[in-house]
């Protein structure tokens, strides 16, 4: 179980033992709300195993995608950390294990081990950057150039090419529900892509093989 605390902990032999004793597995069948949006608990959850989404609802009810999350996450740190309640929903995929933190046991841990408190409040930062990001495309990209965008931040570099590549590309309607567009936008915008050369796909995976080129392309 150590393998999997080290992907956010750290190598530390006294850190990931302290955190495997502060912790208890909590198990969620495919489905099942891991945390809910406005809900006002303060446990901390890290995932071992299996994959949950990220989502918020509109008034209407409808779900905005966010993000796709697995194992070596942590999740609900913020209202450990005295938000009031959850930013958004976790709904698991698939069945996902994780291990549980009570609130006062994860601030302890911090509070005991900088090195937590280190890795916790880059991890702030990074979602800071990434909401920041979201914001500024929905309001200054057009359908087309969040497609762009959204293409290039999931792609990953091919080591020894210029090209990158998604290796498991997630279907044309959950992109547009993230993206806030429709699907027909979406497939609109990669078919486009895949005729002008810009992108390769096959099967579920997609190669971007001019990446410098499309994030040069007209984004407005």
């Amino acid at each position: 179980m150590q393998e999997i605390f080290r992907i956010f902990f750290g190598e530390d032999q006294t850190v990931l033992h302290a955190v495997e004793a502060a912790s208890s597995r909590l198990q969620f069948g495919a489905g099942a709300v891991i945390l809910g949006e406005e809900d006002s608990g303060a446990s901390v959850y890290y995932i071992l195993s299996g994959k949950a989404k990220t989502v918020r609802y509109s008034s209407e009810g409808t779900e905005i995608w966010l993000d796709e999350i697995g194992p070596g996450t942590l999740i609900g740190e913020m209202t450990a950390l005295g938000a009031h309640a959850r930013t958004a929903t976790i709904v698991a995929d698939c069945d996902v294990t994780v291990a549980a933190f009570q609130e006062q046991a994860f601030l302890t841990l911090m509070a005991e081990h900088g090195s937590i408190g280190v890795e916790v409040a880059k991890l702030l930062v990074a979602r800071v950057e990434q909401t920041t990001q979201r914001m500024f495309e929905l309001a200054a990209y057009s359908s087309k150039g969040r497609v762009y965008a959204e293409l290039l931040r999931q792609a990953k570099p091919i080591q020894g090419s210029t090209y990158s590549r998604i290796e498991k590309m997630p279907s044309m309607s959950t992109i547009a529900r993230r993206l806030n567009n429709t699907r027909e936008t979406v497939s609109r915008t990669v078919n486009e892509l895949e005729k002008a050369g810009f992108i390769e796909r096959c099967g579920s995976q997609l190669t971007i093989l001019l990446p410098d080129e499309l994030r040069e392309m007209p984004t407005s």
